[in-house]
């Protein structure tokens, strides 16, 4: 295609993400499934809008800026709303939650950078599915928010200068601290714990991308082989730590 198509494309899968983010902080309620897990982010978005300029917050707050814009779309993907998979729906948070904070927070941030951004996280995505999995039902969740998480930390660390080197090193350290990580969704819906999980992946795809950006793009584990130990991982996994709810946070509910 031209790249003016390829433009218009992109522009249209991050108009639906950002959408997805502003429905998101805007909703109130409970989300449906029985679990009667409300929604947060909105409230949670009030309270920080409210602390701009006030010099109160502490440096970490902005950790909490991450975590609502990805709450309020893996919210709207609890409710049945319209999500991106980035690269699954449980999963779909990440990348636009570490976009808007490139948007939001980051001093020189573009539309042209919201473009490059998802190529780079698509090219992530690719090696991640082509060699092991984005399944949570075939690696558990190391492979959803795990694979996310490197995404949106090779994407953001390409729109802030980052060299090939360092870009490959960031979606290495994102995907290598979730590797283990078990898909065990509380009765089946992607609300416990998935949502916060997000935001946690969300975040430490921004401390991958910053740690990178520090160094010169040396490291000791290449994302290749890495990528390779998350897909032998899952295929050891027991199988009720993957989309069954049969094991982990699924069996470990309060009894009062």
């Amino acid at each position: 295609m031209s790249s003016e198509e390829l433009d218009r494309k992109l522009d249209d899968i991050w108009t639906a993400m950002t959408n997805c983010i502003d429905r998101g902080l805007a909703t109130e309620g409970e989300l449906p499934g029985g679990l009667q897990v409300k929604r947060r982010a909105g409230e949670i978005h009030r309270k920080l809008e409210a602390e701009r300029g006030l010099n109160i917050a502490p440096p970490h707050v902005i950790n909490d800026w991450i975590s609502c814009y990805a709450m309020a779309v893996n919210e709207e993907n609890a409710a049945g709303g319209k999500v991106v998979t980035s690269p699954t729906n449980g999963a779909a948070s990440v990348v636009p939650a570490v976009i808007r904070y490139y948007l939001d927070h980051c001093l020189g941030a573009n539309q042209a950078g919201v473009r490059d951004f998802l190529l780079t996280a698509t090219a992530i995505g690719g090696l991640v599915k082509h060699n092991a999995s984005i399944s949570g039902a075939e690696v558990g969740c190391q492979g959803e928010v795990g694979s996310a998480s490197a995404m949106a930390a090779a994407g953001l660390c390409a729109v802030l200068g980052g060299t090939n080197a360092q870009i490959e090193n960031a979606a290495e350290i994102a995907l290598e601290h979730h590797l283990g990580m078990t898909c065990d969704p509380v009765k089946g819906l992607v609300q416990v714990p998935c949502i916060e999980r997000n935001g946690l992946g969300a975040i430490k795809a921004v401390a991958a991308a910053s740690l990178s950006l520090r160094g010169d793009g040396q490291h000791f584990m290449p994302l290749d082989n890495c990528i390779n130990a998350m897909r032998d991982t899952g295929r050891d996994m027991d199988e009720k730590y993957k989309e069954t709810s049969q094991g982990g946070l699924a069996v470990n509910l309060l009894n009062c």
